[in-house]
């Protein structure tokens, strides 16, 4: 006959479970003509099979370094048999493991997915002589990239424009991102200050530090009417300001990561979108797109494809510069989130200088 035994089958029943290890039994039954003895688990409960005698030849069943049970047989049976029956116990129990995992990361990469997807804006603020594009694009991995375009409070001429990226992949990127967004709005709502908005979620971020993630951010408020930008970064790719006549200009200014270090202070500058003008926000995502030879797509393409563009909407931008990482990525797997943000002031849209604010 054919058994198992050996306190705790408990293993066999918590992970592989009762149907699959019946399957098993009716399994060796029918290709061995043995019948099988009843499985219990380590309190005594009935997990699976049919009562019988059985002779004390076996071979042992393992599970993660484990003894789990064992095949058993009549003087009869061959060894050989016995092991391979054995073998099928550890396979389908290993199988059941990595299908249980995969399960998990599944479930986690839903979890993650739905907490991005919720912390983008679903609509761009209505600001009359400005309009905005965006495009989020998920690589297979959970990644923490956030944009976000929200009216100043209490400032109806004021936006703000965030870009940032957590340097982690899962739930925990996608959760400090969903911080790293709200204290983002705070700071902003109570100063109008790039770099010390940066510095209070920074400070907050090491305060109350747990994770060992990091954050990039660039974050930008904007006078509406006179286009007048003030800037801030946290260690992130230079926001790209697009003149209608074709130049381009990288927005730099010095910071750290958020999360590192506490007294980090952040640097601010100030520049002027004229009508015609436009900003690019994007994450390392962009640069960073590979090609089937694993080349990365890098800043010039980036550049070329914005140039092309200058002068046109924020949407039609964001598109230009997502058909050149099409057509340079091919059919490559996406290797990091892709994040693009851009706002752009139209040509006909209210004017006004604005007092203290001198273009870099």
């Amino acid at each position: 006959g054919l058994a198992t035994r050996r306190a705790p089958v408990s293993v066999l029943a918590d992970v592989l479970g009762a149907q699959a290890i019946g399957e098993l039994l009716d399994l060796a039954e029918a290709a061995a003509g043995w019948a099988t003895i009843e499985l219990r688990d380590a309190e005594g409960r009935h997990v699976a099979g049919r009562s019988i005698e059985s002779d004390a030849a076996g071979h042992p069943i393992t599970f993660e370094g484990r003894s789990v049970g064992a095949v058993v047989g009549s003087a009869e049976a061959k060894p050989e048999l016995l092991a391979l029956v054995a073998r099928a116990f550890e396979l389908a129990l290993t199988g059941t493991r990595d299908q249980a995992e995969r399960n998990r990361v599944m479930s986690e990469l839903t979890i993650g997915r739905r907490i991005q997807l919720a912390l983008l804006p679903r609509r761009f603020p209505d600001i009359d002589g400005w309009t905005f594009g965006a495009h989020y694009e998920a690589a297979r991995e959970i990644g923490g990239d956030l944009y976000d375009a929200f009216p100043v409070r209490g400032r109806a001429d004021r936006f703000a424009l965030v870009i940032a990226d957590v340097t982690g992949k899962g739930i925990p990127a996608a959760l400090l991102m969903a911080d790293v967004r709200a204290l983002l709005h705070a700071a902003v709502d109570n100063t109008e200050a790039p770099a010390e908005a940066l510095r209070r979620v920074n400070r907050i971020l090491v305060e109350e530090r747990s994770t060992s993630l990091f954050v990039t951010a660039a974050l930008l408020i904007v006078d509406a009417a006179s286009g007048a930008t003030r800037f801030a970064s946290a260690g992130h790719e230079p926001p790209i300001l697009a003149r209608r006549n074709g130049d381009l200009e990288a927005l730099e200014a010095a910071g750290p990561i958020l999360g590192a270090f506490i007294d980090a202070s952040f640097e601010e500058q100030v520049t002027e979108l004229a009508p015609g003008d436009a900003l690019v926000l994007y994450t390392d995502g962009v640069t960073e797109t590979r090609d089937a030879a694993r080349g990365f797509l890098g800043e010039a393409r980036l550049r070329d494809s914005i140039t092309s563009a200058c002068g046109r909407p924020a949407a039609e931008i964001v598109a230009e510069v997502m058909r050149g990482v099409r057509g340079f990525r091919g059919e490559a797997e996406p290797f990091d989130d892709l994040t693009l943000l851009a706002v752009s002031r139209t040509l006909d849209g209210p004017s006004r200088v604005a007092p203290g604010l001198q273009p870099i």
